[in-house]
This record gives C-alpha cells, sequence and structure tokens, in this order.
C-alpha cells in the first residue's frame, strides 16, 4: 500500500446525474441556516476516529471501504441548484487511489504519532468541501505505531450525523472481517435514501408533524429569546465558522462513579445529572433563571431513518427554571421530563437557534473489530460550535472526559479554561452533596477564586487615625495661618482669616442649638460663604445638609417632620425662595448677621464630636466622620496635595465631591478657587492657575477640545457615581492623546454607597467603557450571583458595597483576572436578594 502525504486531498470530479432528490427537513434547516448553496465552498463537518489495535491489511480496508460507500446512497451525494431549489444528486464513486477520498499516512517516525495525527485530523476540519461537485467526505488511515491505526472518516453535515457515522463505520468494520476471512459480506444493512425522503416528506403532512409544532411552540412561548449565554453578542459569521477553541478536563473513575451514584439518589440518569448541572452553572453565570441548553437528538423514529447513514439529527430546546431555592433533585428531574418530551417530538426543529450552550453526553457505542483487532470510536467534531458545546464521554477507565468547545469570536481560551475548571469543580462538589438542598448553598467559583474575590481582590485594609474631618483642617490653619486659603472672585483669604470667619459662624450656630447630631441646611450659591458655611456647621459639631437653589424648596419642605435639622443658612437672593420650615434662618449677608457674628470669638470652639457622628447629608444618607475621613485619608494618601496646589470647587451642592473640593485641600496646606455659579471653568482654570479638578464625564467631553487652558492641570478627577455608569472609552481616550501629561482618575461610588468606592486611572486605546476599577482604602466590594454566592472573576454578578452589611447597588459588574472591576452593561434593576 502506497503512502500518501499528509496535506493531500484526493477527490473525485463527480458525474452527471438526474435531477434528484429534495432536501430533507434536516438538511433544508442546515441550508437557510448556514446560507449554503452549490458553487459555495463549505467545511461545515461532522468527523471522528476509530482506534484500532491490531494487526490491519491497508487494502482490503480500503476494499471495504469502497464498498460501504457504494452501499451509501445518501453519502456519496452531490448539491445541485434548480428551479425548485437545491437537490440532492448522486455523485458517483472513484475507484480507490483514481479519485476515491482516501489515503494511508504512516506518522510512526513524527514525534509523538498520535498527537501528530489528532493534529492534522484538527486541520483538516477546515478544508472545505465542494457542493456541487463533491464528493462530500474524506477517510485517512493513519498508522501511528506498530499494530496501532487511527482511521479519520469525516463527512459534511449535510450528509452525515454522528449516528451516521456509527453505522457506517460498523458496517466497514463487518465487511472488512469478512474479506479477510475470505467470505462474501452479508447484504447490506443500509436502508435508501429515496425512501429516506419519502419518509421524511409523509411526516411533515402529516398530524404528527403539527402536533410536534404545537409542543414545541407551548414549550418555548415561555422562555427567553434569545437564550441566555456565557458569552458575548454574536459575531456574523459565513457559512463555515472559525476553529473552535478546545479544552479538556477528566473527572476520575471515583468522582465518576460518585455522580452515577447521584443520579441513582434522585431517580436519573447520568445523562439528566450532566445536564442538569450544566443548567445550574449557566443559570448562576449568566443570572437568569430560565435558561435554555441544546439538545442533540438523532431525529430518527422511523424504521428507514435508523438505517440510513445520512444527515438528519437536530438540536432541540432543554429549557430550566433555576431558582436559588430549587433544589438539585429537582433540576435532575427537569432534566428528566424536558428530555423524555423532546425525544417524542424530535422529528419537528423549531425555528431559531436551540440555545446557547449544546449539551452532547456522547452514548457508548458497541466496541468494533476489524477482523478480531478491537477498536473504540471516538469524536472529533459534531458539527460546527456557534456558542458554547460541552461534550461528556465515559473513558476506559470508567471516569469521565468533558470537552468545551466556544466560538472563538465570542470567547478568548483562557475565558473558556476558566468556565471549564469552574464546572468541573461544581461537578465534584455536586458529586458529595446533598441533592435535596437548596442550589443557594453552592458557589459558582472555586476555591481559589473565592479566596482572590473575596480576600486579595478586596485587601485594602489601611489604618487610619480615628479623626474628624473639622480637626485636620484646623490643625493646618495653626500650621499656616498665613498661606492662601480661598480664592473666590476678587476675594482671597488666608488661613487665618478662613478659620476665623468659620469659628464666628459656628459659635452663632451653638448658641442656635447646632450640636453633634444635628442638622443645618445650607442653602447657598458656590461662593466664598457657602465654604464658611459648611466649615462652621462642622465645627459647631452638626451635620451639613448642603441645598442647590433650585432644589431647596422641595428638599426643605419636609423639614418640620425631621427633628434634627436645627436651623437654615442661606443669603438674601436665596432667601425669597425657601419655604417656612419653622427653623431659624441665618442669613449671611444680612447686616444685622453680620453684626451678631462680630461679637463672637474667632477661636475654635469646643465640642464633644467622635468619628461617629454624621458629618453631611447626600441624597438623604447621613456620611459619618469616620467613612467621608478614611476617603479623604485615601485621596490624600494616593493622590497627595500639596501647598502648591489650587483646587477648583465646583461641584453642586448635595454632591458628595464638594465635601473633597472643599475640605481635603485645606487639610494638606492648598487653596481653594471658588468657580462662581456662572464661570467658565475652563477661563477660571487658565486665570486662577488650577492645578487639580474635579469633571463629570460631560464636562470631560466638552473640555477636551479647549485644551490649551487646561495645561496647567496636574491631575483631573472625574467623578461618574451620579451618573451610575463609567465613561465612555472614546472620551476617555480623547482626554489621554489631548492631554497626555495630565491623568485622568475616574471616581465610582454607586448612590447606596454615597461615596466613592473605587477607582481607576484612564489609559488610552481600551475597548468598551472605562473599567469602575479597584476599591478604596478600607472599602470591600463584592459580586455576587442570585444565589448571593461570590461571582468568579469574568462572571457578571450585582455590585455590592460592604459595611455592616452588604448592600445591594442594582448595578451589573463582573471582576476581571486581575481584580479590576467592569460595569457589565446598561443600569440594572436592583434584584431582591438577602444580603448574605
Amino acid at each position: 500500500m502506497t503512502v500518501h502525504a499528509l496535506d493531500r486531498r484526493v477527490g473525485g470530479t463527480g458525474s452527471s446525474a438526474p435531477e434528484g432528490l429534495p432536501l430533507t427537513a434536516a438538511q433544508s434547516a442546515l441550508w437557510s441556516a448556514r446560507n449554503l448553496g452549490p458553487g459555495r465552498p463549505s467545511a461545515l463537518s461532522t468527523a471522528e476516529y476509530v482506534d484500532i489495535r491490531g494487526d490491519l491489511d491497508g487494502e482490503l480496508f480500503a476494499e471495504a471501504l469502497h464498498r460501504t460507500v457504494g452501499e451509501a446512497d445518501a453519502l456519496r451525494v452531490r448539491f445541485a441548484a434548480t428551479p425548485d431549489g437545491p437537490r440532492q444528486v448522486d455523485a458517483g464513486t472513484e475507484p480507490p487511489y483514481r479519485g476515491f477520498p482516501f489515503h494511508i499516512a504512516d506518522v510512526r517516525h513524527q514525534g509523538d504519532p498520535v498527537a501528530r495525527a489528532l493534529e492534522w485530523m484538527r486541520a483538516d476540519l477546515a478544508l472545505p468541501f465542494d457542493l456541487a461537485r463533491g464528493p462530500l467526505f474524506a477517510h485517512v488511515l493513519f498508522h501511528v505505531g506498530g499494530d496501532h491505526w487511527l482511521w479519520y472518516h469525516r463527512a459534511h453535515l449535510a450528509v452525515l450525523d454522528g449516528h451516521g457515522h456509527a453505522l457506517f463505520a460498523r458496517r466497514v468494520a463487518d465487511v472488512y472481517t469478512a474479506l479477510v476471512g475470505g467470505a462474501r459480506p452479508a447484504a447490506s444493512p443500509f436502508g435508501r435514501l429515496a425512501a429516506l425522503v419519502a419518509e421524511d416528506a409523509a411526516y411533515r403532512a402529516s398530524a404528527a408533524h403539527d402536533r410536534d409544532r404545537a409542543h414545541w411552540r407551548r414549550r418555548l412561548a415561555a422562555h427567553p429569546r434569545p437564550a441566555p449565554t456565557l458569552a458575548g453578542p454574536p459575531v456574523p459569521q459565513g457559512p463555515d465558522a472559525p476553529p473552535p477553541h478546545r479544552h479538556t478536563a477528566r473527572l476520575g473513575p471515583r468522582t465518576t462513579a460518585r455522580l452515577c451514584d447521584l443520579a441513582v439518589s434522585v431517580r436519573a440518569t447520568r445523562t439528566e445529572v450532566l445536564f442538569a448541572a450544566q443548567a445550574l452553572y449557566l443559570a448562576r453565570a449568566t443570572g437568569a433563571e430560565t435558561v435554555v441548553l441544546g439538545v442533540p437528538m438523532t431525529g430518527r423514529t422511523g424504521s428507514t431513518a435508523l438505517r440510513v447513514p445520512a444527515a438528519l439529527a437536530g438540536v432541540l430546546p432543554l429549557c430550566f427554571t433555576v431558582t436559588p431555592d430549587t433544589t438539585f433533585a429537582e433540576l435532575a428531574r427537569q432534566a428528566d421530563v424536558g428530555i423524555r418530551a423532546a425525544r417524542r417530538h424530535q422529528r419537528h426543529r423549531p425555528a431559531g437557534p436551540a440555545g446557547g450552550t449544546l449539551v452532547h453526553v456522547v452514548p457508548r457505542r458497541p466496541e468494533l473489530s476489524f477482523a478480531g483487532a478491537p477498536a473504540t470510536a471516538h469524536v472529533v467534531s459534531s458539527g460546527p460550535v456557534d456558542d458554547l458545546t460541552v461534550t461528556f464521554a465515559l473513558g476506559e477507565d470508567g471516569g469521565l472526559r468533558v470537552d468545551h468547545e466556544a466560538d472563538p469570536t465570542r470567547y478568548d481560551a483562557g475565558e473558556l479554561a476558566a468556565h471549564q475548571q469552574r464546572f468541573v469543580h461544581l461537578l465534584t462538589r455536586l458529586a458529595d452533596g446533598d441533592p435535596h438542598r437548596p442550589l443557594s448553598a453552592l458557589c459558582l467559583a472555586t476555591d481559589e477564586e473565592r479566596e482572590r474575590v473575596l480576600g486579595e481582590f478586596n485587601d485594602t485594609a489601611v489604618a487610619v487615625p480615628p479623626t474628624t474631618l473639622i480637626g485636620p483642617v484646623e490643625a493646618q490653619a495653626a500650621r499656616t495661618p498665613g498661606a492662601p486659603a480661598l480664592i473666590a472672585e476678587d476675594l482671597t483669604l488666608t488661613y487665618a482669616e478662613l478659620n476665623a470667619r468659620a469659628n464666628r459662624l459656628a459659635r452663632h450656630l451653638i448658641g442656635l442649638g447646632v450640636r453633634p447630631g444635628t442638622r443645618a441646611a445650607v442653602a447657598l450659591p458656590r461662593s466664598a460663604s457657602l465654604v464658611v458655611a459648611l466649615l462652621a456647621v462642622l465645627k459647631a459639631g452638626g451635620a451639613y445638609v448642603a441645598l442647590a437653589a433650585a432644589d431647596a424648596r422641595t428638599r426643605l419642605a419636609d423639614a418640620e417632620r425631621d427633628p434634627a435639622l436645627v436651623c437654615v443658612l442661606t443669603d438674601t437672593a436665596t432667601r425669597a425662595a425657601l419655604p417656612d420650615t419653622g427653623r431659624p434662618l441665618v442669613v449671611l449677608d444680612d447686616t444685622a448677621a453680620a453684626g451678631d457674628l462680630a461679637g463672637h470669638l474667632p477661636t475654635d470652639p469646643g465640642r464633644p464630636l467622635t468619628p461617629r457622628h454624621p458629618a453631611y447629608v447626600v441624597d438623604g444618607v447621613a456620611v459619618p466622620h469616620a467613612a467621608a475621613d478614611n476617603l479623604l485619608r485615601w485621596m490624600q494618601g494616593e493622590h497627595p496635595l500639596t501647598a502648591a496646589d489650587r483646587v477648583l470647587v465646583k461641584a453642586p451642592p448635595g454632591s458628595a465631591v464638594l465635601a473633597w473640593e472643599v475640605l481635603a485641600p485645606l487639610r494638606a496646606g492648598a487653596a481653594l478657587v471658588v468657580a462662581g455659579e456662572q464661570a467658565d471653568t475652563t477661563r477660571t482654570i487658565r486665570e486662577q492657575g488650577v492645578t487639580v479638578a474635579h469633571f463629570t464625564p460631560s464636562e470631560v467631553a466638552s473640555v477636551t477640545g479647549r485644551t490649551p487652558a487646561l495645561t496647567g492641570l496636574r491631575e483631573v478627577f472625574c467623578d461618574v457615581s451620579r451618573d451610575g455608569v463609567p465613561l465612555p472609552a472614546e472620551v476617555a481616550g480623547r482626554w489621554c492623546e489631548a492631554l497626555p501629561d495630565v491623568p485622568l482618575h475616574q471616581l465610582y461610588g454607586p448612590s447606596e454607597a454615597v461615596g466613592v468606592v473605587a477607582h481607576h486611572r484612564c489609559e488610552p486605546g481600551g475597548p468598551g467603557p472605562v473599567p469602575l476599577g479597584r476599591p478604596v482604602w478600607n472599602t470591600r466590594l463584592h459580586v455576587l450571583d442570585s444565589a448571593s454566592q461570590p461571582c468568579p472573576p469574568g462572571v457578571t454578578g450585582e455590585l455590592y458595597v460592604a459595611g455592616e452589611d452588604a448592600r445591594p447597588t442594582g448595578v451589573p459588574a463582573r471582576w476581571r483576572p486581575d481584580g479590576v472591576l467592569e460595569h457589565a452593561g446598561g443600569a440594572a434593576a436592583a434584584a431582591d436578594r438577602p444580603s448574605p
């Protein structure tokens, strides 16, 4: 027998043929879904190899193969375009070595012969067939060592499926065995293609077809379309898909045996347990309570279809409902009921994809014998991978092989490997667990991933002194009394002057009853008076409630029901818009008030204030001094201000940013530059020599085009807490390109946190939105799934901010492998989930 080169493909030219036969329903569905057609090369294939251990006669093997192809008329077709649509016609069969697509390859001396053969098989899957000419199959017999052979056979998906491969391989083995023994092979067991087409047509015109169609319509009406998937959005593809990523894992025989015991304990089969496990994984990894898996079915119920090696198999949807309270026993029961129903109605294929994840449990085929040489079949490809295919096969040692194949346009190799590792870990825990306990007790993350997301990614503990917000401000004023502290239009105040004004007002407020545990509303425009008022309330020990003039009336309307509110600080212009709260008004620009303040001492007042007392109120939530002080100390530790800095004050009253803009500079010896309500921001930055500023996302986008006015900046922060979504990558990219020497830092804090909880330095060129970043000092962030279990990196869940308890935010998020947090989509509705 001649040994041919591995890279040689031998194929016949076909011959003229009659009109032929119409396509079956399965072929028509494939034709439409994959945009197939004569003249369009296509590599869509099913393939397997048979591992043969024993002496093999290559000449007789080729003869057996050629005879079997001659018996399988469904296999030796080509496709022709006709006015009535595509037809399948007989392509004829060329003799061995004269056009018949078979050759022998001796790879015994090529390093690892088996690995070399498998590598070649994988590469061969990408080679297209010519649908118009044929042949649409190919065979290679690899000699991998001594009496060890691998017979590889591949066929286009339109002519042969997995069941067809099994029929074909068994017939080749039987014919070969007969030839070796010098006997005449038994009559062919194969049915004819014409009979198969007629049977298929009769079914489509029958009442059984109508019942099957009605079943699938009812079944899918209440389930999501498209099905939940672990992948990103699909990428449009032509008739052929790129080779999938593939990872293989193995469960040992003992764990596999425990899974079988689990199946017995819940009155299910191993297949049903594996489907239930995949449904659980998909539900927890996507956050969906209803998931759909694809289950391959042979599509064969008639006697003719069972005997024809052809393409009839299809993928049907298997629907599951998975809640935190569902038990695994209940999930296995859903698999049992769903698979039984799918088998009864398998001949009809619902329109559209069956499910994002296809699960294939390979049945254990009887061992083949080639004249006494034992042989086992192994799947190489069961068809294209549109999303994710998980294949299970029982090994000879009793262990379970788990293959994950994924569309490389939707998954990267590392992501696929992580999914597989988690899934195998989940199988192990299911095998050792109680199937009657709620599934909420199971964590999707592996032990190592759980430690990373709970420990390593949240290792933010930093010792900070137990101080209040105002103490460091007073200490700085004592150290640098003559340094400039505040610049507002034509007014400049030194630290001593600003501190004296705030002290006199604070003593006045104390006389009105402001003390720790009380509140004072501040309804003032951005100005020097606003800064003095905020400092004075803190010096008196109270918590300020800063109100913008536009919403002051609404916010103060219910003030009578707030026993903690003592007074309202305002000015003459704003006073007219305020409702009557029944509380004293302190009008700072009133002549009489100015006289009262002048009578108070300019020294720091005493106060029984502790870090646990509230410092200010944002969105109705009181922020204690300890939490606000921690944030300011983190900012100073990571982004230190110096006496040379001038910090722009432009945040609206009521914003958590205002506290940083006012207090952080005054604790570090820097100067405030207060931008008036109508001030041009970029002009103020240029004229006043501002070095540090906060911008909103829209401001970052708008000021980037005015870079000459921003060149004096050395650092910029963008707080996205109010908008709730990160900066668009293109906005951050334009900033980095226009001002490469001015770092842009995104600060993120959901409204539930009332402050910054994560930070990220923007870099040019990143895809998607800017990441939320890493947690700030002494802050723990958790991404939890629907069962309130921590999500592993790459899996989307809901963001929780951990304090004394874990507070849900309604924000979809996921961890990157490097510990950076990403926003995972649009606005999310907060789920009603228990705190862990």
